[in-house]
């Protein structure tokens, strides 16, 4: 009598355990997607944690886990406070673009440059006259050789003429 309680548990555990759904996410630091025209497109993820097996014959499709329709970024982009006002940058590593958020308390002129390991400047990413709220760019940085570069926010306030300056590391990957 046990063994058969125990097989029906154990055949009943397999059927529960086998009835959960996967939904379609990615936890990716980034990803793309290219197509030639009909014959074929390549869609890709980095950092995705998923493994599902799919193939197909008809349209020749090849995956490894669940894809992204779009480019979008996937993920948060923490703002937390540091000694003057926020400023964040994601993903880290990035392969194709980083999207950089800025929130600050006051207002003033605002500009972002991206520099390489060795402190040139590689390309003046924003800038504007700060008035208020939090403001998320998108930069390319697909054209990038590999590496690590420096994102840096200098803020000059209108109410003392002070400058403020930022910096952040971060990695390209290709």
């Amino acid at each position: 009598m046990k063994k058969l309680y125990f097989t029906l548990l154990a055949f009943s555990s397999f059927f529960i355990a086998s009835a959960q759904m996967l939904t379609p996410t990615v936890i990716s630091s980034t990803g793309g997607f290219s197509s030639n025209g009909g014959n074929g497109s390549l869609s890709y993820t980095v950092g995705e944690m998923t493994m599902v097996e799919t193939f197909a014959q008809g349209a020749n499709i090849l995956t490894q886990g669940f894809q992204q329709p779009n480019d979008n970024m996937v993920g948060i982009l923490e703002m937390t406070q540091d000694e003057f006002g926020s400023f964040a940058v994601y993903p880290n590593p990035a392969v194709d673009n980083i999207w950089f958020g800025i929130e600050l308390p006051e207002s003033g002129k605002l500009s972002v440059t991206l520099t390489d390991v060795i402190g040139q400047k590689v390309a003046d990413v924003y800038s504007t006259n700060y008035n208020s709220g939090k403001i998320i760019q998108q930069t390319n940085v697909s054209l990038f050789a590999a590496g690590v570069y420096f994102l840096t926010m200098s803020f000059t306030s209108d109410k003392d003429g002070k400058m403020h300056t930022t910096t952040k590391k971060f990695q390209v990957i290709n």
